[in-house]
C-alpha cells in the first residue's frame, strides 16, 4: 500500500475491535460493507503526527477479523476470537499478539476445537480485558453458549481457567464493552 493510501486511513467499516496504546489508536478487522470484503488488517494511527500505517495479519489468523475483541498491555495489543466469512464461516479461541513498537504478531495461543471446562469454546463478540498478568474472556454473541461464563488466559503459564463466579451474574443481551479500573 503507497504512503498516500496509508494516509487516508481505513475505509468505513462494521464489526471491528478499537483500542489505544500510548500516542496511537489500533483498529483490527472488521467488514466493508461496500465492498462486500472482511478486512484482515490492523491499523496504526499515530495521533501526535496524524499518520495512519497498515498492517497485513499473517495467513494463519485471517479468521478472527469479525467481531473479536482487543485489549493493550503494555507495547502489546492481544486480540482474542473472531469470526469470518470467507469460504465458510468459523469462529475461533485462538489469542494473537501484535508489538507496536516492532510490527510483530506471535499467536499466544492456536485455534483449537478440543477443550475442556476450562478452556472457551471458539466465539467472538466478547469482552477482553487485562489484569494481573491475566487476559480474561467475558461472554459471547453465540446464542447455543453460556453468555456469562469467563475464562482467565495467564500470560505467564499460557493456561486457562474457568472462572467461578460467586455473585450474581448481569444479564448480557449484546456484546459487553468495558475495562477495569482501579482493580475492579
Amino acid at each position: 500500500m503507497n504512503l498516500e493510501s496509508e494516509q487516508l486511513g481505513p475505509g468505513n467499516r462494521i464489526h471491528f475491535c478499537m483500542t489505544s496504546v500510548r500516542e496511537f489508536i489500533i483498529i483490527y478487522g472488521g467488514y466493508d460493507c461496500d465492498a462486500g470484503t472482511e478486512c484482515n488488517e490492523l491499523w496504526r494511527y499515530n495521533t501526535i503526527n496524524g499518520l495512519w500505517k497498515r498492517y497485513e495479519t499473517p495467513i494463519e489468523i485471517k479468521d478472527t477479523c469479525l467481531s473479536c475483541s482487543i485489549c493493550p498491555v503494555g507495547n502489546l495489543v492481544y486480540i482474542f476470537g473472531g469470526s469470518c466469512f470467507c469460504n465458510e464461516y468459523r469462529q475461533t479461541n485462538s489469542i494473537v499478539s501484535f508489538d507496536i513498537d516492532n510490527a510483530s504478531w506471535e499467536t499466544v495461543f492456536p485455534h483449537t476445537y478440543e477443550r475442556d471446562l476450562n478452556t472457551p469454546p471458539p466465539m467472538c463478540g466478547n469482552l477482553l480485558i487485562y489484569h494481573n498478568g491475566c487476559l480474561y474472556i467475558v461472554g459471547t454473541l453465540q446464542v447455543d453458549q453460556d453468555i456469562h461464563n469467563m475464562y482467565m488466559f495467564c500470560l505467564k503459564t499460557s493456561a486457562w481457567s474457568h472462572v467461578i463466579q460467586k455473585s450474581a451474574k448481569p444479564i448480557f443481551e449484546y456484546q459487553i464493552i468495558g475495562t477495569v479500573y482501579k482493580n475492579q
